[in-house]
């Protein structure tokens, strides 16, 4: 399920990718899945259809989809690549949670974020 906030910190085509790369990478989309076309992707967030097509092209480099012409775009069936994504987002994890015990910030209120960004994407998506 995607979850756009327009009133976030985070540019929505970037809101797009995050949210399809982590439905890769969790199995929720399957391998030569077809994504909805960017037209109805846009209808339904009320977006241009641009933005939806810039997402799905940094899909596409990521290797995470791919676009048959006429046809649409499909979920990659390269499972390394969504284990990709995933190391690199522990490695970026790693790094900002170094970064806040060095800044002084505690392992209670890491523990209690972690809690609190988990809490909202059961929810639906967060404010960035």
């Amino acid at each position: 399920m995607l979850n756009i906030r327009f009133e976030g910190k985070s540019p929505i085509y970037e809101q797009l990718f995050r949210g399809i790369s982590r439905l890769v990478s969790a199995g929720e989309l399957s391998p030569n899945e077809k994504l909805p076309a960017v037209r109805e992707v846009a209808k339904q967030f009320g977006i241009n259809p641009n933005t939806v097509q810039k997402a799905y092209a940094q899909l596409e480099q990521a290797g995470l989809i791919y676009s048959i012409p006429a046809k649409g775009s499909y979920v990659s069936d390269r499972k390394e690549t969504a284990a990709a994504v995933k190391e690199e987002a522990l490695r970026n994890a790693e790094k900002s949670l170094r970064e806040a015990f060095s800044a002084g910030v505690g392992f209670d209120e890491i523990v209690s974020l972690a809690e609190k960004i988990v809490g909202e994407e059961r929810d639906g998506g967060t404010d960035d």
